[in-house]
Order: structure tokens, then sequence, then C-alpha cells
């Protein structure tokens, strides 16, 4: 602890601050707790600092615009609170994300967004981050903080360590932001009969002489005795400790000016802080209302792509939707919001929740087709460059040249196409799955599905015409796929199926010879679920069932159906599986086979894809649940040992133990380990000299334990807390999630470890889809273009949009592997000048860097795991 204040000891000061902490959603409904805000807490909060000297903290935005537009006399008196300091806005968010489950980018949103609100309305800076609720903080925010215009972080979940409570938080590239943890949560103050007590336990573990007593709660009414109770406590213990009602940046001012003024040395911590040991961060919240995880990760893919497309269509001359992708984001920052994106409130209050994922899916599918479009209207009109016309083009959103498969929906004319055998751009000749097909009288095609693999530029597209014949072969092609009995193989790897499970063995080598087996892969384990919305609970040591047979002995999964379908491009193996909760005989199973089969409460549907030219294997899995307290996850089982696994995070990667379901503490921890970790995109088990990455779309919750890998699909439960501790008992039926689910993960098997594998990249092409578009005949353009290119691969694009000042274009990169980097942007024209910009799309002299441009191309150097945003104009 750094305890240098007792070198020269002076009295303490303690901040008392009044705040309420605003829920969206969680246990009422968004109009009830606009209401109780509006009407009830901040109205009474905006007579007392009227006529009084009462001090309040308000976080977020949404709140405030909410009163703007519903009781604008409230907003008034509470404006002119805020412009006379009496009032502080603190966090500053639009809304208070989880901080683990969105994206980086939707982070950085939630903080534009605020901020400039809180610019315009007010004509302040917001320099304090008050996260009071997110259930753990991700391993970049002091990063994102600080390049966001915050000097300090108050913070109350996720700490591993008690004192001091002051520190310098070091983010994983090295920026380093003051930093309070609240160890007694942002209650310490609220009862103001105890706060003897609290002053005690606080002054125990801070690291100077100014002490943070938060005084409030979520939902809070303003205590109208509060001036009176410190005028006691000054009167009575003063000598001791001056008490003062104070906001959250006097007692960050105070608390730096001691450190400036003393020299202290503070300690510094590094990376997330999502530690159950002094405080709750309730881990398996991830799996929770998995309809959430899935919806906003393809919104968050679906939105980024399109605004990407908008920007690049803006400098064509097409026009750029401001209102409407700010409408759909304020959407997404809604569903990221930390009571909604963990799924942890009741029921009725995710019914708006389901409305936005309507009108989002709608809004990027009409804009995306808009400005595909539009864009290739413009480039038609291009004279100058190769032009080889086309009936399809394939757009890429990526920042490298991506290799992937896509499937499109064709119509055409009577009498037009005969059949579709390959594609073709210049010279190049690709093969195609025709899916399925409707014919018209005359034998043409009127509609096809088809599927392929091009190879597409980064962020930028490529232009194929239709063959009628089969594509040329190429003598010294190394790609294949072959099947060998029950073995799929290709250059990358083997695949070994179980017809009697649906299981597969994955080998890193496709030849037979000296095969190593890598996994055992997609086997679905299903457990007892005694918990509830926030945490996973179970009284049995065993699963109920496995594929391979673990478990209870009464019940079993058996396989209704087996198939595999060829193309010239991949294998799909299909696998019908169900789960009997009672299967007869249940005794000496090992001699007798099952005769009967009863209480079906699972029905599960599995797609397995193993690609000629993709080194993944794709699953889509579909579920049927009907068996409620349970909880299934899907588990690749390895024979690696390591101590550690890396897991993709906001802006980077971090690491994280292994085999934390058998760790028991010594000490009392408030929630003990239980294993598993919310990872973004994805997660990557390894012993160095091989590994296994797992990818996912929404589907955050995974653990790694004896060498097995899991992901958690879904867990059903019937109470908001079972135990009234986490939140109140509240029924939750639509949480024990009788429905039917699609999820959609991959693996990738390589040598090495996740940095010589680029295993990030492998989870953006699964996670950033190919975007298809059929060409009318009078289309000519040129056969394929790159609009922007970043290199090297290990540098990825966070956004590409249009300023919020409309004056240029925003983009932000970030390094991936934790190495130093010179990185070089190529743009599709020369940009008139060039800035490094600050997330807030300003200026700065934090986060000044030098950069050198050339033509169209733009070089800089960055720092592992750096975040840089540029705004360039053309």
């Amino acid at each position: 602890m750094t305890t240098e204040k007792k070198k020269g000891v002076s009295k303490d000061t303690v901040y008392l601050v009044p705040h309420t902490h605003y829920d969206a959603i969680w246990v009422f409904t968004k109009e009830d707790y606009l209401y109780i805000n509006l009407m009830l807490i901040l109205k009474e909060v905006a007579e007392l600092v009227e006529k009084t000297d009462y001090k309040f903290m308000i976080e977020q935005t949404f709140l405030l615009e909410a009163m703007e537009t519903r009781s604008s006399e409230v907003f008034a008196k509470i404006a002119k609170g805020i412009k006379e300091g009496k009032i502080e806005i603190a966090d500053g968010e639009y809304l208070m994300a989880d901080a683990m489950i969105p994206e980086g980018e939707t982070l950085v949103r939630e903080i534009l967004h605020g901020k400039r609100y809180v610019k315009a309305k007010f004509g302040m800076d917001v320099p304090v981050m008050w996260q009071a609720d997110s259930f753990g903080l991700n391993a970049q925010l002091p990063q994102i903080y600080k390049k966001s215009g915050y000097k300090y972080v108050a913070f109350r979940r996720g700490s591993a360590k008690r004192e001091p409570t002051e520190f310098l938080w070091e983010s994983l590239d090295g920026t380093r932001i003051l930093a309070h943890w609240m160890p007694l949560g942002y209650r310490a103050g609220l009862d103001l009969t105890k706060l003897d007590d609290s002053y005690e336990k606080l002054k125990a573990v801070a690291a100077t002489s100014h002490i943070l007593m938060p005084s409030g709660s979520g939902v809070t009414l303003p205590q109208p005795e509060t001036s009176e109770v410190v005028k006691a406590w000054n009167k009575k213990s003063g000598n001791v400790a001056k008490m003062k009602i104070a906001t959250p940046r006097e007692f960050f001012d105070a608390l730096a000016k001691e450190i400036e003024d003393k020299d202290l040395k503070m300690e510094v911590r590094k990376g997330e802080m999502y530690s159950g040991k002094y405080s709750e961060v309730f881990p398996n919240c991830c799996s929770s209302r998995m309809w959430i995880k899935q919806g906003l990760c393809e919104y968050e893919n679906g939105l980024l792509s399109c605004e990407r497309w908008c920007t690049i269509g803006h400098f064509f001359d097409v026009h750029y939707p401001f209102d409407e992708l700010r409408n759909c984001w304020r959407m997404i920052l809604y569903m990221a919001f930390h009571d909604v994106a963990p799924g942890t409130g009741m029921d009725s209050g995710y019914d708006e929740v389901k409305q936005y994922q309507g009108f989002i899916t709608s809004e990027i599918s009409n804009q995306s087709a808009n400005v595909h479009t539009k864009l290739v209207d413009k480039e038609t009109e291009v004279s100058d460059v190769e032009a080889g016309g086309g009936d399809i083009v394939v757009f890429n959103s990526l920042s490298w040249e991506v290799k992937n498969w896509i499937e499109m929906d064709l119509n055409f004319d009577l009498g037009k196409v005969v059949a579709i055998k390959g594609l073709m751009c210049g010279k190049e000749e690709i093969d195609v799955e025709v899916i399925k097909f409707a014919r018209y009288e005359d034998d043409s095609l009127r509609y096809a599905r088809i599927g392929f693999v091009p190879t597409v530029p980064a962020m930028g597209y490529k232009a194929y015409s239709i063959l009628e014949r089969k594509p040329r072969r190429y003598r010294y092609d190394k790609s294949y796929i072959m099947v060998r009995g029950n073995t799929i193989e290709n250059r990358f790897f083997g695949v070994v199926v179980d017809p009697a499970t649906g299981l597969i063995d994955v080998s890193l080598d496709g030849k037979e010879a000296g095969r190593e087996i890598i996994c055992s892969a997609n086997e679905l384990v299903l457990e007892e679920e005694a918990g509830d919305l926030y945490y996973h609970r179970q009284m049995l040591a065993i699963p109920l069932k496995t594929e391979k047979g673990e478990g209870v002995k009464y019940g079993s999964f058996s396989v209704k159906n087996f198939y595999i379908d060829n193309s010239p491009l991949r294998r799909v193996i299909n696998v019908e599986t169900n789960y009997f909760s009672l299967r007869w005989p249940y005794r000496l199973t090992d001699k007798q086979k099952p005769l009967i089969w009863r209480h079906n409460f699972l029905e599960c549907t599995k797609k397995i894809i193993v690609y000629k030219d993709i080194p993944r294997i794709d699953f889509v899995t579909t579920i049927e649940n009907k068996h409620p307290r349970a909880r299934l996850r899907v588990r690749f089982s390895t024979d690696m040992k390591s101590l550690t696994y890396a897991c993709g995070t906001q802006f980077g990667v971090v690491s994280r133990p292994t085999d934390q379901w058998h760790y028991k503490p010594k000490e009392k921890w408030v929630e003990e380990p239980c294993g598993a970790f919310p990872s973004l995109k994805w997660l990557d088990y390894s012993d160095r000299n091989k590994g296994l990455t797992v990818i996912h779309s929404g589907i955050p919750e995974n653990e790694v334990r004896d060498g097995d890998i899991y992901l958690t699909l879904l867990r059903s439960v019937s109470m908001l807390s079972s135990n009234g501790k986490s939140g109140p008992a509240i029924p939750v039926p639509d949480a024990e999630e009788l429905k039917r689910y699609t999820f959609n993960y991959s693996i990738y098997p390589h040598v090495g470890d996740w940095r010589d594998a680029s295993a990030y990249k492998h989870a953006y092409e699964f996670n950033c889809a190919l975007y298809g578009l059929q060409l009318s005949s009078d289309k000519k353009l040129p056969l394929k273009r790159s609009f922007l290119k970043i290199e090297p691969d290990n540098v990825i694009l966070s956004a590409m949009k249009m300023a919020e000042d409309e004056d240029g274009a925003i983009i932000r990169f970030y390094e991936t592997k934790g190495t130093e980097t010179d990185a070089e942007i190529i743009l599709f024209k020369e940009p008139k000048t060039v800035k490094v910009v600050n997330m807030l799309e300003e200026e700065d002299e934090e986060v000044k860097k030098g950069l050198k441009k050339t033509g169209e191309r733009i070089q800089l150097k960055m720092n592992p795991f750096e975040i840089v945003t540029l705004k360039v104009k053309f």
C-alpha cells in the first residue's frame, strides 16, 4: 500500500457525494425508472440544490435527454445547478454500458454521444468516469478514458486488491489514469447514522488524506437532512477529519494535488478489473438471455460495416445518412446498457429491446443495400480503369484482403442463364456451389442460391461473371477436399466423424500418416442449472449428460439422422440428435442397448462445415430447448496443458487463468471463482507448439477446464435472483429459454500460439461477413478495387465514419498482437490533411503523434495495443 501520507499526517477530508444510480431497466420498466428519477428524485434534487448548499451527482445523459423533453422546468433548474457547479455530471456516457460484452467501438460511442450532449447543453467537459455498476472493467478502458478526455475514474466492481483504494490504472498499451476503487460500493455514505463506521473503514485503505464517500444507491431519493448531518459531524469530529458535501471532481482534484505536492509514488495496476474477491462481477450473466448477446453482436458488426461503406460513398457524392445511423447507434447503445446486455432484468423490461431489434435489422439492411447499389453506380461511371462488367459484386469490410465463404440469392430473366458452374474475374476462375434453384418452363434458371469462396481486396470489392461451363483447373493448385470412409481431409487438417454420436476428431495435418489429434469437437454437455440470472449453480458433481455418455444414468443423447453433403468447395456434416431424460434399460447399459426412449426435452440439429480453401471448421447448431433448469454448453476436448489461455477483448487480447473451477481460495471471497469468463469474438488455448482458436458470434461465456474448452450456449433459469441477494426474487419465465436458438461458432486449429496463427484475423472474418450484390446487365465496373488497406494485418480497423462535425472522415484502428508496429494506411486517393485526434474527434495534446503522409499513404509507429484515431479530409 502507498502510505507516504502517514509521514506528514494531516487532517483527513471526507467528500460525501450525494447521488443516485440510474438504471434504464432492471426491476422496473424504462417508463417506471424515468418517472421515479425525473418526477420523484431529480425534481426534489433541483429544489434542494436551488435553496440549500446541497450538491448532487448525475451519471448518464440518456436521463437528461428524457428530462429535457418531458419536464423542461426541472431540466432548467438542473441545468442551472450544473453550470453553477452544484450538480456534477460524472460518467457522462449516454448510458452506463456493460464494459465486457459490447464491442470496444460501442463503448467509445457511449462516451462520444454523452459527452457531446454535455458540451452542447452545458458548455463543459466531464473529467470523471463514474463506473458505479458495470460488471467488471475491460483492460483497455484506461486508454479509452484518457483518449476521451477523462482525467479520473471511480469504480465499484472487479478490483483484485483491497488497498490502496487510489492507484494508477494502466491499460494494455501503457496508458495510465488516476483511479479510485469504492471498497464499500456506492452506498458508503447512504446511511447517515453510520458515517463514523464508514469513515474508519475507508480511511484504513485510502492512499492519502482524501476520503471519497458516495452517498446514494440505485433510484434513491435525496436526503434533505444531509447538510445538518455534515455540520454535526464537523462539530464532533472536525479536528480529525473535515467532512464536506462534494462532487467527485472535488475529491479527485484534491487527491491529484496531494499526490503532486507530496510527490507520492502511486501503486500501478495493469489490466482488466474482473475479480470477485472483494465485489461481484457476475460472470455467469454472460450466458443469461442469449438472444440479447447474439443480437448485440450481429447489430454491432452490421452497423459498423454499413457505416464504413456509407463513409466511402460520401466521397463519391452518395448521401451519408447521419440521422439514420445515429438513431441505430442510440438503440445499440441502449442494448449495451449494463442491465440490458447481461440480461439481468425482469422479463417485461426487454420488450422495447425486441422492438429495437426489428428496427435495426431493417434499417441496416436498407442502408447497406442503398449505399452498395449507389457505389456500384458511381464505379460504373469510371472510365480510366479496366472494366469487365460482371454479374455479381462482392464487398469486403475488413482492412485486409479476405478469402471467405459467401452465399447469394440470384434472380434471372427468362432464357438468360441455363446453368451456373463457376465464376470468373479476369483470368481468375473459381468453383461455385448451387445450394438450391428454380427453373422456368424453358429450363433456364429463374432463381438460384449459390455459395462460393471469393478473394476480395481490403475494404473493397471484386466483380465476378457467371460461367456456364466448369471453371479452368490450375495445374499446381494445392487445395483439395476429399472423403475417405469417415474422414474428411483438406490441406489444413483432417476430420474424423463418428456416425454414432456425430462428434468429430480434428487433426492438424490432413495426411493420414503422422496425424496429430488436436481436439475432439462439438460435444454438447447438458448440466443441471439451479441458479438465476446472475449465477450458475448446480448440486450435481457430474453433468446431466454429455454426448459421449458421461452423467446421470437415466438419460441419453440419441442420433436421429446423419449424412454428409458434398460440393466442390466444402463438405457439410449434418447431424440430428435428441436428448431424452429417460432411456430403458438404464442399467447394465454396457451389455444392453436402449429399447425405449422417453421425455424428449432437447432437439438439436448440427451442421459441421469443412471447407476446401478456408482453414476453419464452422458449426451451425440449432437447439429447440424444452428443458427447464439446465445449462447447455459445447465442449472441445484437447490434451493440451497450459496455465493460461488468450481471450479477445475490446481493442486487444488478455490472458486468463485455466482451471479456476478447481481453485478454492484460502480466504473468503465475495464471489468465489467459477472458471467462467467473457470473450469478444474468440479465445485461444495453446501449448505453444499447437493451439485451438474457438471463434463465436455472440456467445461470450467460456471456460477452460482440464484441457477442455467450453462455450455456454444457454442457461435456463426461472428467477432474477433466487436468494434475493443480487436483486429481488422476481420470477423470469422468459429467461427459461424454452425456445429455438441457432448458434454460430467455429474452430481454427493451428501451429504455435495465437500470435503465430493470427487468430484474431480468422475471428474477424467469421464475424464480418462479405456482402454480395447482383448486377444488372448494363453495369460495367472495374473488376476489383480497394478503398482502404492497413498493413501489417495486426493493425485492425475499428471504425470508419464521417466526423460528428461533418467535416472529414474518422478512421480508428488498433494494434492487437502486443508488438510495436510500423503501420501504413493506404487510401483510395490522396487526402488533403490528416490529423491525430482523440476519441471525441478533437485535437488533443494527450494523443499527439508523429505521422508521415506520402500521396495516398499514411505511415506511423504504433505502440503495443495502441488505439489511434485519425481525422482525414479529402
